[in-house]
């Protein structure tokens, strides 16, 4: 005992206990001394830490389903239903193919494939900050200028979406033929109400307006390998990506004609991505 002479401070233990839950525990020590510093004994102190693990990785899984900016963003005591009206720059990303991959694919493969193709949409995505909303089987909706406003927003949006195709080129290299699969994306910016959907025991932070519905709509035209954007959201972009216009599209559900543009690629003068 006259060699304990320090504290020991978060001492970590994993038990296994049989039939029962795993146990996380931490142990924190310290030597108790009289007035002339002699150590008469210790004091252990012995922290059950199960609820703060299993918490934490609750939070890291949900990290990974949702942007750290809007768990930022969400107060847990306040989780009312609705939302607030914003303006975002919406992207949709559809993977091509998946349908008759998954009629000639077993699902090991099949998952493996997809997962590679939508982690890749995914990195796109982040590395220009925006905010994935979800993931809808083969394809991915995110969104940009929210929770964090970005003044760049449609640009960031345009520059996922080469990023994406760049990564989909890679991986195709990297794949036999029969699992090469290609994106269709659409972006489109216009006010939306962003905020909490659904009941309290099951909610969903997401964007929900017609500027929503149009990305998706201009995704669900686009061929594969190919970028649209409405011509409205790009129109003041035109000198730093490489665009053109293509005849308009007669949307399902819209009244008018949607004038769009394919992005082939950025120019010279494009600024360097801000992540």
């Amino acid at each position: 005992m006259r060699q304990f002479n320090h504290q020991i401070r978060g001492l970590q233990f994993d038990l296994k206990p049989p039939h029962q839950k795993s146990l996380h525990l931490r142990l924190n020590l310290s030597p108790l001394k009289d007035a002339s510093g002699t150590i008469l004994g210790a004091v252990i102190v012995m922290e059950d830490v199960t609820e703060t693990r299993h918490l934490e990785g609750q939070r890291r899984l949900f990290e990974r389903m949702v942007s750290p900016a809007v768990i930022e963003q969400l107060n847990p005591d306040d989780l009312d239903l609705g939302g607030t009206r914003t303006f975002i720059t919406t992207l949709f990303a559809d993977i091509r193919g998946y349908t008759s991959l998954s009629e000639r694919c077993d699902p090991e493969t099949l998952v493996s494939v997809l997962n590679r193709y939508l982690g890749a949409a995914t990195e796109a995505i982040l590395l220009e900050e925006g905010t994935i909303d979800k993931f809808m089987g083969d394809a991915i909706m995110a969104f940009f200028n929210a929770p964090i406003p970005q003044s760049d927003h449609t640009l960031r949006a345009i520059r996922a979406a080469v990023h994406m195709r760049d990564a989909v080129n890679a991986i195709q290299n990297d794949l036999p033929s029969e699992l090469r699969l290609e994106l269709g994306v659409g972006i489109h910016s216009g006010e939306a109400v962003l905020g909490l959907v659904g009941t309290q025991k099951r909610l969903e932070y997401t964007a929900i307006g017609d500027s929503v519905n149009t990305a998706k709509r201009l995704q669900e035209n686009a061929a594969p390998g190919q970028i649209l954007i409405s011509a409205q959201s790009c129109q003041h972009l035109l000198n730093s990506i490489q665009a053109h216009p293509i005849d308009p599209l007669n949307a399902k559900g819209k009244k008018q004609l949607i004038r769009v543009y394919e992005i082939t690629g950025l120019t010279a003068n494009n600024p360097a991505s801000h992540a």
